[in-house]
């Protein structure tokens, strides 16, 4: 059995995403963030950081969306949320979908909490705001010319950075006013017959 821990909103969308398009069974536990719940004595000890997405796999617990998604890819490669191992193909998947985790994750953390990051937060939203449009010119150039992140077919880089931008509204310039191809290819998501539905269930 498949339990998923997800707090509506967060980046433990795009697993919940994953979970739909793959078929498995699986339940959601939802987190309320809100209200500290992630900080509980009973999720710290699923996950010490007190974050989301966590999977548990018949009693064994995974965390850290990155390894999540890959974890489903090869346990349902029907789905085929990434291409073959040992392609180029699948190396450029891995590559946008660490792109995201590692760069605009982080950045959209500094905006949404400056706090946590400096004491003039004014300063350190300013500073990731700017690196966010940094990040998103380079999505959007490559979008120029595919459909997806990592080219003609929706992978599981794409189930992530879905997410991301409609965290947009932290931000004090769209990123979909900004930069066409990112907005062209959100639609596309939203278009989705299953993902489409799992996004705008939380994100409209």
């Amino acid at each position: 059995m498949i339990t998923l821990y997800h707090a509506p909103g967060s980046c433990s969308l795009a697993v919940k995403a994953a979970l739909a398009l793959t078929g498995l069974e699986h339940e959601v536990k939802v987190i309320d963030a809100q209200s500290g719940e992630q900080f509980a004595p009973e999720f710290v000890k699923i996950n010490p950081l007190s974050k989301v997405p966590a999977l548990i796999v018949d009693g064994d617990i995974i965390t850290e969306g990155a390894a999540i998604l890959q974890y489903l890819s090869e346990v349902a490669p029907a789905a085929k949320l990434l291409p073959e191992v040992g392609t180029m193909d699948r190396a450029q998947a891995l590559k946008w979908m660490m792109f995201v985790y590692s760069n605009v994750h982080p950045h959209f953390a500094r905006a949404f909490v400056p706090a946590r990051y400096g004491n003039d937060e004014a300063d350190v939203k300013e500073k990731a705001e700017s690196s966010l449009h940094d990040l998103f010119s380079i999505i959007n150039d490559q979008l120029a010319d595919n459909d997806y992140l990592a080219g003609s077919v929706l992978s599981i880089a794409d189930l992530y950075l879905g997410v991301a931008i409609h965290w947009q509204m932290i931000m004090k310039d769209s990123l979909t006013e900004k930069y066409t191809n990112v907005a062209n290819y959100l639609q596309r998501l939203l278009d989705h017959p299953v993902i489409g539905q799992v996004y705008k269930s939380e994100l409209s």
